[in-house]
This record gives structure tokens, sequence and C-alpha cells, in this order.
């Protein structure tokens, strides 16, 4: 009886260490799996991509006497990559109750898209920006962002437009014109269009019936260390869809300080520069030599599924109410302001909530940054952004890590299984 009961310990033990073999090997091929699709897929990758998953799982000690089944859907802007593997491992006390091997399996599936990119990117330019010296932490900033979402791999399907803002958006002189048509011009000082409530839940109006934001300032008439404008000059103004990092980074060391901080109106602009029903506007920045040829395709459709769309706006302060000269003809070098009031700071948040919504609506991943802001500003970013993960309350330095943070997320490569 003892010599019939002997194989009952054996095979619990042995059966144990079996067992524990196969989970083992099983971690060691879906490491190898894993890290092989990722390889496989990546966009960089020049060779077939079953011969690189061969060679991650035929290093490892059983690697040869692995089967491996290998799917891959390759294009020029993406690649997808699935492998199923199976190994037969011999067992050493399992064959005691019939049980030869077992079979080890590994599932992965990796997938890396190179889509296109449109992205605009809003900076604030009001005169509080000099605090702490907010404006060359930005500008650092912003042109390391440019670097980092403009790589060798990303550069040619990637375009970026800069909307600069203070108290108004300026769109460049020869756009402007371009979009005016026919109806003169006011003054020749800046080039910002006077939009309705309207104008903020839609796509761009006919800007031949919008009046030209006059040249006046509010609060900082007379400071040496800002253009104190409320629309800003030419040194200020949009730069539309490019992919070029040194003319990008250029732009951004030429931008000033200028007074107000209209958020609304920014964020306007930088969701028409991704509305294709706005595309009159890229389409007099091509015509004005304002943007390049190549890409007079861009904004593209919403439902384009090679495109994505991501607005990232960054603020140091709450939406500024709005004004306007009581005299039109007030001379603003020789005279101190003297304006009215054309709408509340909160009718202008009402308009900046329409902007973000008709974004967010449309699909656009909208990021958002408070640069040392105070609970109203934080609360105006926190609900225009996509998500509260999407939000940045920053202060100093840190400024660089939310714009590292967001560019890390435009291009990444997935794992899905």
């Amino acid at each position: 009886m003892f010599a019939l009961t002997i194989p009952i310990p054996i095979v619990l033990c042995g059966g144990a260490l079996d067992i524990a073999r196969h989970e083992l090997l099983r971690i060691k091929l879906q490491d190898a799996v894993d890290r092989g699709v990722l390889a496989a897929a990546s966009l960089t990758q020049t060779q077939d991509f079953d011969k690189t998953v061969a060679e991650y799982v035929n290093a490892l000690d059983f690697g040869d006497e692995v089967k491996l089944t290998k799917n891959g859907d390759v294009s020029l802007n993406a690649r997808k990559v699935s492998v199923v593997a199976e190994h037969d491992m011999p067992t050493y006390f399992l064959p005691l109750i019939g049980i030869d091997q077992l079979k080890v399996s590994a599932v992965a599936e990796a997938r890396e898209a190179k889509r296109n990119i449109e992205l605009s990117l809003m900076l604030d330019m009001s005169g509080s920006m000099i605090t702490n010296d907010r404006i060359g932490k930005l500008k650092k900033a912003a042109k390391s962002f440019i670097d980092q979402v403009l790589t060798a791999e990303t550069r040619e399907h990637t375009t970026i437009s800069i909307v600069p803002y203070a108290g108004q958006v300026n769109i460049g002189e020869k756009v402007f014109d371009k979009l005016r048509g026919n109806t003169p011009r006011t003054h020749n000082y800046s080039s910002c269009f006077t939009l309705t409530a309207a104008d903020h839940s839609g796509s761009a109006p006919n800007f031949s019936t919008r009046s030209q934001v006059l040249h006046y300032t509010q609060w900082n008439y007379g400071r040496k260390d800002m253009n104190w404008w409320w629309c800003p000059d030419e040194t200020t103004s949009v730069t539309y869809h490019s992919n070029n990092a040194t003319t990008l980074k250029n732009r951004i060391d030429s931008m000033v300080m200028h007074d107000g901080t209209g958020t609304h109106h920014a964020m306007q602009w930088g969701f028409w520069l991704l509305d294709p029903g706005s595309k009159k506007i890229t389409e007099a920045a091509v015509k004005a030599g304002a943007m390049a040829e190549k890409f007079k395709d861009r904004p593209v459709a919403f439902e384009d599924g090679e495109t994505a769309k991501y607005i990232v706006l960054m603020t140091d302060g709450a939406i500024s109410e709005q004004y306007s000269p009581n005299d039109p003809n007030r001379d603003p070098f020789k005279l101190a302001p003297s304006n009215k009031r054309d709408y509340t700071s909160g009718e202008a948040v009402k308009r900046f909530e329409a902007a973000c919504s008709q974004a967010k609506s449309k699909g656009i991943v909208v990021f958002t940054i408070g640069f040392e802001i105070d609970a109203t500003a934080q609360k105006q970013m926190t609900g225009c952004a996509s998500s509260p993960a999407h939000f940045y309350n920053v202060s100093g330095l840190a400024i660089e890590d939310a714009f590292k943070s967001i560019s890390t997320t435009l291009n990444k490569l997935r794992l899905t299984q």
C-alpha cells in the first residue's frame, strides 16, 4: 500500500514545479512578444514586421521551439502588428498522470499611427506676463514645445498655428486685407476684427461686414516695457499652419506684451484655424503669402480619420471685459484713454465657453495651461479643457513640464493587448 501511494506526493510536488516552470516561461514569452510587436509596429522600423518579431522571440533559450502566428497591417501613416505565440513545454513529473506537455501562450498587438496633426497654440501676451518674468519663461517653454512636436518623424504631417493674444487677436495685415475685401481700413496700426456674440458659436463670418478694432489702450497707457495697444501690432500677429520650427520659434521670440486679456478671441481664432467651415481664413493666408502652398488643404474635414486636431491654450489671468474708445478720432499717442465698455467680463466668459464647447463638440482635443492664475481663471480654464486631466495649473519653471507633458501625448506608440 505504501508503494502504491508514493506517486501521489511525487505528482503533487513535481507537478507544482512543472506549473511554476510553465508560468516562468509564459512571462518570458509574453515579455519577448510585447517587445517584439512594439518594435515591429514602430514607424521608424525599416525591416519586415515578421522578422522583427522573430528576432525578439528567438533570443529566448527556447525560442526555436516557439510557433508564431504573425499579422501586420502596414501603410504609409500607420503600422499595426499582432502576434500569437505558442510553445509546448515538456513536463518532468506530470507524465505520471498522462500530461506530457503544457502549452505556453502569449498574445500581443501594437499599433503606431502617424496621424496628421493640426494644432492651434494660443499664447497670452497681456501686460501681466511681465510679472516674475512669465513672458521669458513662457517663450522658453513654448519654443521647446515646438521642437518636441515637430520631430524628424512628425514634421511632414504636422502643422502648428500660433495665435498670440492680448485684448484682441491680430490676424496679420495681409490676411486682414484679403478677408476685408473692398471694405477700406479704419487705420493701419493693427489688424483685428470686432466679433459679434454669434461669431463665437459658428464658423467664420463674412469679415467684410465686421468693423476693425480701433487703436487704443485701457490700462497700460504710457508704459515703456510693452506695446500697450489693445489690438497687438504685427510683431504679435497670427502664424498660420507651419511646420518650420525655426520660423515658429522666431515668431515666438518677436512677440511683445499688449493690453487686455481677450481669451475668448484667442479661443475663437484657434478654433477657426482648425474648422474646415472657416477655410476662407487659410485660403486668404495662402493668397497673402502668410501660409505655405503645400498646406492649402488645411484645415481638413473633421471626419478625416487620418487627422487629429488639438488646441493648446495658455493664459496667466482671467478674461477681461471689452472696451472701445468713446471718440474714435481720439489720438491714442497724446491723450490718456477714454473708453466705453462694450461688454462685461461675464459676457466675455460666455463667448469663451461657447467657443470651447464648439471645439470639443467637433472632436478637437483641448489642453489648457493656467500660468500662476487665480481661482477665477482656473475655473475658466478647467471648464474649457477636454477633461480635468487636460488642464495644467503651473507656476514658475513648471510651465515647461506642462508643455512637455502635452507634447508626449500627441503621437505615441500604444500597446493594445
